[in-house]
């Protein structure tokens, strides 16, 4: 029996220079959780970026996208920027589990 698969090449989005995107969806996933609560963000930098309410029903990430690729932040800044997401979605969870 002879099978045959045709292969169709799929556009990907281009990614963002300097891991943006990865940041976009990490922000997103921590405004949408349940235990997220601006007021208890520790870092500064990542709280100029995060806005002002959130939830399930945030639909922000084009205007997020926009302002992180303005500010042209330098790797560095996006790593640490990502490890303090990672942070405070750990804090988030923590909070709902009281």
């Amino acid at each position: 029996m002879l099978l045959r698969f045709s292969a169709t090449k799929t556009q990907k989005t281009p990614q963002p220079i300097n891991g943006i995107e990865d940041l976009v969806l990490r922000i997103r996933q921590l405004i949408r959780h349940r235990g997220y609560d601006r007021d208890k963000i520790v870092s500064a930098m990542l709280k100029r970026y995060l806005p002002s309410s959130g939830g399930p029903g945030w639909t922000g990430e084009t205007a997020l996208r926009q302002s992180l690729t303005k500010a042209q932040l330098d790797q560095k800044s996006i790593d640490h920027l990502v490890a303090n997401v990672s942070g405070e979605i750990q804090m988030a969870h923590e909070r709902l589990a009281g």
